[in-house]
């Protein structure tokens, strides 16, 4: 595999990775808080993971974005003076 396809497969596989964690955690988080809060109604468990949602879609917008994304800072610490 070339390495920038092997590059790019691991970003992706790093924010699937994220992905699933994070939601993991909010369906679990959100089970404690209908139990602890006795919630006759499952409010926390669809709350949090909605929450989870938008949060890694704006992470995801933000990191592919042309001019301000992740990769834009890191290629510009190569062009310092010496």
């Amino acid at each position: 595999m070339p390495e920038q396809n092997q590059n790019s497969f691991l970003g992706y596989a790093s924010v699937a990775k994220q992905l699933l964690v994070a939601f993991a955690f909010a369906a679990f988080g959100g089970k404690w808080l209908d139990l602890k809060f006795f919630s006759q109604t499952p409010i926390f468990i669809w709350i949090l993971p909605l929450l989870v949602g938008i949060g890694m879609i704006v992470k995801v917008i933000k990191d592919t974005d042309s001019k301000t994304g992740a990769n834009k800072n890191s290629d510009n610490k190569s062009d310092t003076k010496k």
